[in-house]
């Protein structure tokens, strides 16, 4: 095979692909529902690579969101059992300007007959 026959075949290649005739001159039609079942399979594995990839960012977001709200609630938590100790609760009355204060002794109990 010399150099002319093969730039005469690439040439003739080159020329069917742009014609459109390359796959019926390697009768490629014979083989037209094997290669849209191929498609359809790599078209139908890119789609769902993709919403694997959007829940996979989804799921993050929302342990990202989860986390936030955990360190909040025990924030709020803390703050809520500071607010009712004794003390606080001492220091709360004597902000607002009551002077009531922690019982010195324990109370009573009243029983009824």
């Amino acid at each position: 095979m010399s150099w002319s026959d093969f730039w005469k075949s690439v040439r003739n290649i080159l020329r069917a692909l742009r014609n459109g005739e390359f796959l019926l001159r390697i009768r490629a039609d014979k083989y037209y529902m094997h290669i849209m079942y191929l498609f359809l399979l790599m078209w139908v594995t890119i789609l769902l690579s993709l919403q694997v990839d959007k829940t996979l960012a989804k799921a993050g977001d929302n342990q990202a969101a989860i986390d936030q709200l955990r360190i909040h609630y025990a924030e709020r938590e803390a703050a809520l059992v500071k607010l009712h100790s004794a003390s606080a609760a001492e220091a709360r009355l004597k902000q607002l300007g009551v002077d009531l204060s922690l019982p010195q002794e324990p109370a009573t109990v009243i029983k009824s007959k």
